[in-house]
């Protein structure tokens, strides 16, 4: 048994997705809200049978305890495969003495830190010292239970009370030091509690583990804002301040909201606004990004309105712009040929704040205006083209030249033509020139920049090739790149059954889907059959990979008669449409048996014509495919070549 089948058979599918997603018993079967869209009626099924999960709504996406991890977390699934085996008590690898003594380190670590945080946070709730830092809290509107909720303490103007307390309990100077919440003296002789005079904030990893502090100064003094050094448990630019109370809010809004302060986020939570949290420095990180991208694809950025906070957030889209997937979409060109580019899988706005005030401000005083300004948000474009345009004389030849230089990259990477547009004319308007000159300047501009993708060399993709024997959709759509003369045959056997021509939703992977409605639009829009180069050259550089790989992996495959190619790429793309077919039968067999337990009879009506109709495609089908086996069997048994193997 793999280590996969043993993760599977020791985990149960509905606890685990219980732990996201309430569910409800439907029979044998478990229904509920769709965790990766917004629905008011339970789309969501789980099928404890079968170890799987479908969502009938608008996903309309579905897999096993695997693939939902995977999706609700965004992980790879090697990272899916750690947390779920350690969630089974799996052994991935054996462990080494080494590795469990350095998790042994990690934990008296983050004890430490939380000893720290209790201490810090009882202080400012129970020591007549911290009157004045606590009355600072409550005066800025915090209520006792957001300190409470968020571990907000007091470190007093002591040097040594932190040290003290916690060398009293057993740790080791040393180990404190590691941990960042006491420092070393300047001349070597000991050392001193980092925290003094300040509100400390403790900061949490995402599963609520104490692993730094941040420290604002209580009166005059610099720095205003102090955090943990780093240290093995904390790096700034990894952690977002309050993700760990945040993380449902983000996934139930749809969208992060990034501010600046740690006061912002409690006035935010305090408020019920629980999708807020704060960037740890200066401007957002990789690693913070790649944090919130697992919870959502939408990002609000509200950072402070002053000089500062341009600079931040105009860093902040720059990292996110670099970070955030990229979706291939299809874009239509001048001369009406289908080409495949880049578009961010991310939707980031700027909130723009009112001057003077800062997010915990404009929270507290209305938080129905806080609302307004972040549903009216910025589109990152807008933003652009007001902060990249600051400070230039838009009149002056020069500042139209550098208006355009500073803009063009980004208007070039918009993938939709529509936007694409409206923003060239935008920014033409802005600098008063004629917008379609504008727009041949920037695409002669991006034109000269653009690095052509160099297709893979046959000897590295004949490489690729050899890891694995094609599956059969993978097959199909080698073959009808190779043969796009079998079309004709393929569309035909279809057509005889009442089933429309072959089609992308007849494959399996989403980059073979892209493939396939490329090389159909090419062919039926009067490209040649045997300019696959040509074709080639269209599509985006990662398609181009695949498409060369799929070519190559076929090529390699023994020489097989014309007429048996065709039957059997006839015949597999018959069987992946039934495959389909009966798919659906059994997700609407189990919304039929649902309808009819709630009383639903109308519903349940609409199913089985549904289920009838399927079957009577199916039907149609088989008959074909008995038809076709009938006359070519005796040519496929004689056969003594194997064109792939499924699943090998």
């Amino acid at each position: 048994m793999s280590v996969v089948d043993e993760v599977k058979e020791r985990l149960d599918i509905v606890e685990v997705i219980q732990s996201y997603v309430p569910l409800k018993k439907a029979g044998r079967n478990y229904k509920g809200l769709c965790p990766f869209h917004a629905e008011k009626t339970p789309s969501f099924v789980v099928f404890p049978d079968s170890g799987t999960w479908h969502c009938f709504g608008a996903c309309g996406t579905g897999g096993d305890v695997f693939t939902f991890v995977m999706k609700r977390e965004n992980l790879d699934f090697g990272e899916a495969l750690a947390m779920l085996a350690r969630r089974a008590g799996v052994e991935l690898t054996p462990r080494s003495p080494q590795a469990a003594e350095a998790d042994q380190r990690l934990d008296l670590l983050r004890e430490i830190n939380q000893a720290t945080a209790l201490y810090y946070h009882h202080l400012l709730l129970n020591s007549a010292g911290a009157a004045r830092a606590l009355s600072y809290m409550e005066g800025r509107g915090f209520s006792r239970d957001t300190l409470e909720r968020f571990q907000v303490g007091y470190a007093p103007e002591r040097w040594d009370g932190l040290l003290r307390y916690l060398t009293g309990k057993g740790y080791a100077a040393a180990d404190l030091a590691e941990a960042g919440v006491i420092s070393e003296r300047d001349d070597g002789s000991g050392y001193h509690d980092r925290f003094r005079r300040r509100i400390i904030f403790p900061i949490r990893d995402q599963q609520g583990r104490t692993i730094g502090f941040g420290g604002r100064i209580l009166s005059e003094g610099t720095p205003k804002y102090l955090n943990s050094p780093q240290t093995p448990l904390f790096d700034k630019s990894s952690v977002l301040y309050g993700l760990d109370l945040a993380r449902q809010g983000i996934r139930a809004a749809g969208a992060a909201v990034i501010v600046e302060g740690y006061t912002d986020v409690l006035m935010a939570h305090q408020y019920g606004l629980n999708n807020v949290v704060a960037q740890m420095g200066t401007a957002l990180t990789e690693q913070q990004l790649k944090l919130l991208k697992r919870l959502t694809s939408r990002f609000v950025l509200a950072l402070d309105p002053d000089a500062a906070g341009d600079q931040a957030t105009l860093r902040g889209l720059d990292v996110a712009r670099q970070v955030m997937d990229r979706d291939v979409v299809p874009v239509r060109t001048a001369n009406e040929l289908i080409r495949f580019g880049d578009r961010l899988a991310a939707d980031i706005q700027i909130v723009a704040l009112p001057a003077g005030l800062d997010p915990d401000e404009v929270i507290r005083d209305d938080p129905a205006e806080w609302a307004r300004l972040v549903a009216e948000a910025q589109p990152i474009m807008d933003y652009y083209l007001q902060a990249l345009t600051a400070g230039l004389d838009l009149t002056t030849a020069e500042g139209k030249r550098e208006a355009v230089q500073r803009l063009d990259p980004l208007l070039t990477e918009l993938g939709d033509w529509t936007l694409r547009m409206h923003y060239v004319q935008q920014l033409a308007r802005m600098i008063q020139v004629d917008d379609r000159v504008l727009w041949e300047q920037i695409r002669r501009g991006a034109a000269g920049r653009k690095a052509q993708p160099r297709p893979a060399q046959p000897e590295a993709r004949a490489k690729t090739a050899e890891r694995r024997a094609l599956g059969v959709d993978e097959h199909c759509l080698a073959s009808l790149l190779a043969h796009p003369h079998l079309f004709a045959a393929v569309d035909e056997a279809l057509r005889s059954g009442g089933e429309a021509g072959v089609e992308a939703e007849d494959l399996g992977q989403t980059q073979d889907r892209a493939i396939f409605a490329a090389w159909r639009g090419w062919l039926e829009g009067g490209g040649a059959p045997d300019a696959r180069a040509g074709f080639c050259d269209t599509l985006d550089g990662r398609l181009q990979e695949r498409a060369g790989y799929l070519l190559d992996a076929l090529a390699r495959q023994p020489e097989v008669p014309d007429d048996l190619v065709r039957d059997t790429v006839t015949g597999d793309v018959i069987r992946l449409r039934l495959q389909n077919l009966r798919r659906k039968i059994g997700e609407m067999r189990f919304l039929q048996q649902d309808a009819q337990a709630t009383g639903d009879r109308q519903g349940a009506m609409a199913y089985g014509g549904l289920i009838r109709e399927m079957h009577t495609r199916i039907g149609r089908l088989e008959k074909v495919v008995d038809e076709r086996t009938m006359m070519g069997r005796r040519r496929r048994e004689d056969a003594a070549v194997r064109v792939f193997t499924p699943g090998e």
